[in-house]
């Protein structure tokens, strides 16, 4: 193995944030308070409609996650998001993106998610696409039940980035090698670390970024619209 992919998930696997689209599955199966995915559906449109995280966005978001499932089951929380993977998550997901996801599966190539949502989320989403791993926000556990509290940093920014560099490094596999797909430029540490970035469904930033250093934009999402499998085929040889 010689070349690995990295994608991330909100905003590029899939539209918008899948932490809220795992919220509306849970206040609908009256396991949280509808209120507290209603207060976020404005953030939300935003962010599926391009206007990028909000600073400091997914600190926020996951200290009120924390909050919400202080004191619950792990494995509750793992089959529910196994269950939203399986039968809800295929609406949201972004054509041009799984495409892509699919071009690499069919050349061997392994794919990983990386994300700050929730590890049990990712993996649960991971496993639906079958692709070979999962990078996510890590939450402490005390006796199968969540404390409140986090393992590790968030999955975001310089922190996914560092936890993708300890992937491949352990895989052996040299990141010039390998590609990387992300729609925000809070990503710019992950992209910037493999020899292929890829914009996907870029905010304002990386967009400009993409263009100026020539880095391919997917189908559909703004800049070039140069899709990135034309240089899988060239680069994968």
């Amino acid at each position: 193995m010689t070349v690995v992919a990295i994608f991330d998930l909100d905003n590029t696997i899939v539209r918008g944030s899948s932490l809220f689209h795992f919220g509306v599955y849970l206040a609908r199966a009256r396991l949280i308070n509808p209120v507290q995915v209603i207060r976020h559906v404005g953030i939300e449109c935003a962010y599926a409609h391009n206007g990028g995280e909000r600073e400091g966005m997914p600190s926020k978001i996951a200290g009120r996650v924390l909050r919400l499932v202080a004191g619950r089951s792990q494995a509750l929380i793992r089959s529910h998001a196994e269950e939203f993977a399986r039968h809800h998550l295929r609406e949201s997901l972004l054509p041009s993106t799984l495409a892509e996801i699919m071009a690499f599966q069919f050349r061997g190539i392994p794919v990983h998610i990386a994300s700050a949502s929730p590890q049990e989320l990712v993996e649960a989403i991971a496993g639906e696409l079958g692709v070979a791993g999962a990078i996510g926000t890590i939450a402490e556990v005390r006796q199968g039940r969540y404390t409140g509290e986090l393992a590790s940093p968030i999955a975001h920014g310089m922190e996914k980035a560092l936890r993708a560099q300890e992937l491949l490094k352990s895989l052996g596999v040299h990141p010039h090698a390998c590609w990387a797909f992300s729609d925000s430029i809070n990503d710019l540490p992950l992209l910037a670390s493999v020899g292929h970035p890829v914009a996907v469904n870029p905010d304002r930033t990386l967009r400009r970024l993409a263009e100026v250093n020539d880095w391919p934009v997917l189908p559909g999402s703004g800049g070039r619209h140069r899709p990135a499998s034309h240089r899988n085929l060239v680069a994968l040889r």
